[in-house]
């Protein structure tokens, strides 16, 4: 149970750590408590709407966010008009805004595996 608050503590830090960065951008950040669906939605004028899943796991950007939920993320956005993004940060690593143009798709493989 301690690790699992850990990791939640460390989640919570990555994703105020990502809100930071977008609001010195000039990008009005909202914590997704509310919906669910992401960590944060982000809304600048002129800019396309962001909902936006922050994954900070070694392991890599898709460890942890599964085709379903990039899925039920994309989803979302499309109903919202806005981008489905997901803002990974690894430990000791830099941030990287991923758009879901760039994820990758339910056929692709990885190490031989097909994804599920």
């Amino acid at each position: 149970a301690a690790l699992l608050a850990r990791g939640g503590q460390a989640g919570r830090a990555r994703e105020r750590q990502v809100a930071q960065r977008l609001r010195a951008k000039g990008w009005v950040v909202l914590k997704g408590t509310t919906y669910g669906v992401a960590d944060l939605a982000a809304l600048k004028l002129g800019e396309v709407p962001m909902l936006i899943e922050v994954k900070s796991t070694a392991g890599g950007p898709y460890e942890r966010f599964q085709p379903a939920d990039r899925d039920e993320l994309s989803a979302a956005a499309f109903a919202a008009g806005a981008c489905a993004v997901l803002a990974y940060w690894p430990p000791r690593g830099t941030l990287r805004l991923i758009a879901e143009s760039e994820w990758p798709s339910k056929e692709k493989t990885h190490a031989g595996r097909q994804e599920s």
